[in-house]
């Protein structure tokens, strides 16, 4: 008999199979992709992801597959003199972790499917039209390539299919949605001139930039913009409009290392939205994690720490024992309930900041910064970047910070 079915093969669902099937579970992974390839997902892991990934035994994946160190972090703005903008050392905020990781996502999940077949579980690629029903004997069916329809009846089911929701919708866990702004990523090559272990965002104009390198000349570039510009970076001529994009006069050179590389993948545009569960994210035989589970706005970077902290604490309580009733999940639920909550919050004040354009924004950037040069307890918001949510101090997510940290700077 199957213990668990994993409803997607990402970074949540393949991490939780490693851990499961090191653990002696019987566990079949569910992958839409025929292979795993670029679909431009998030490619950035915090420090306290990285302690995460250790804890579920799958750090060596990302080694493996391409990870690189971002040792520090230039904030380029059209509000701040270019002379006047200093770097920050990411490796100094988790002792014996370093800075994050820039890595490509579909190599680092396909070497953890790897790591958890050699581990026991079964392996399921291509497999289309999925279809889960709750209960407490769930049942998990799909379409095989040849077009048969198979089905599993494990003793849970996990939903890891991300931000599409798909085992979430299907079993009545709804989500309450809020749309700030649009993103769109590419992956690039021939950044030769851009320092190798240097990450860099800002706003100017109308976008907010990210450029995150991979090592030998790759990078990943995210752009962060209006709805009214939602259509800007598709049909013909959208990835020069792209990269166009990164001319700007608060970089370095006015960007050219960026705007004269070569794409090297698919160039992808998205609603950039959050979603918060309307309840538990899980039900009669059934668990949410990942991105499935709820998350923030993307702007933040922190979505794919919190699909291995959610992999880590589920796969924790599957393996302490036989009880797998909605009660044994309180923990996990009361513990997302608050991390979501935190990060939801810091990613509205840092959309507010950074991905709100014209020349309001514009001052309102330049005061917050000075406030926070002045008192360094305003930058608080940042620290989520870094450290996990429970470690940064509780005055950061009051409605009185945000308020007074706007007021004042005005």
């Amino acid at each position: 008999m199957t213990d668990v079915v994993i409803v997607g093969g990402g970074i949540a669902g393949a991490s939780a199979a490693c851990k499961l099937a090191a653990g002696g579970l019987s566990v079949v992974l569910l992958e839409k992709q025929e292979s795993y390839n670029d679909l431009v997902r998030g490619e950035w892991l915090a420090p306290w992801g990285i302690r995460e990934a250790q804890r579920l035994g799958v750090y060596d994946c990302f080694g493996a597959g391409g990870a690189w160190e971002i040792r520090e972090w230039m904030t380029w703005d059209e509000a701040v003199d270019p002379h006047e903008v200093e770097a920050v050392d990411m490796t100094r905020f988790i002792p014996g972790i370093g800075g994050p990781y820039s890595f490509p996502h579909h190599q680092v999940c396909e070497l953890m499917a790897a790591q958890a077949v050699d581990s026991g579980a079964t392996l399921i690629m291509n497999a289309a039209k999925i279809e889960v029903k709750a209960g407490r004997r769930p049942s998990v069916s799909y379409l095989t390539p040849e077009g048969a329809r198979e089905e599993i009846r494990p003793k849970l089911v996990l939903g890891a299919t991300g931000r599409g929701c798909t085992v979430g919708r299907q079993v009545g866990i709804t989500m309450r949605n809020h749309m700030h702004h649009w993103g769109g990523g590419v992956m690039i090559e021939g950044l030769d001139d851009w320092p190798a272990d240097v990450q860099a965002m800002g706003t100017e104009g109308d976008v907010m930039f990210m450029v995150f390198p991979q090592g030998y000349g790759k990078a990943r570039l995210y752009l962060n913009f209006g709805v009214k510009d939602s259509r800007k970076y598709r049909g013909p001529g959208a990835m020069d409009r792209f990269l166009g994009a990164f001319e700007l006069e608060c970089l370095p050179d006015r960007g050219r290392a960026v705007v004269e590389s070569r794409q090297a993948g698919p160039l992808s545009v998205w609603p950039s939205v959050s979603s918060v569960p309307e309840g538990p994210p899980l039900t009669e035989g059934v668990v949410l994690i990942g991105d499935e589970a709820g998350n923030a706005d993307t702007v933040l970077g922190t979505g794919l720490s919190c699909a291995m902290r959610d992999a880590r604490t589920v796969c924790d309580i599957l393996l302490e024992g036989d009880d797998w009733s909605p009660p044994v999940f309180e923990p996990y639920v009361k513990e997302r309930e608050f991390r979501l909550s935190r990060l939801d919050f810091g990613a509205q004040i840092i959309s507010r900041l950074h991905v709100e354009f014209g020349p309001a924004a514009v001052e309102r950037r330049r005061r917050v910064r000075k406030l926070m040069a002045k008192n360094f307890a305003a930058q608080v918001t940042g620290l989520l970047n870094m450290v996990a949510p429970e470690e940064v101090p509780e005055f950061g997510f009051s409605e009185f910070f945000a308020e007074r940290l706007f007021r004042e700077s005005a």
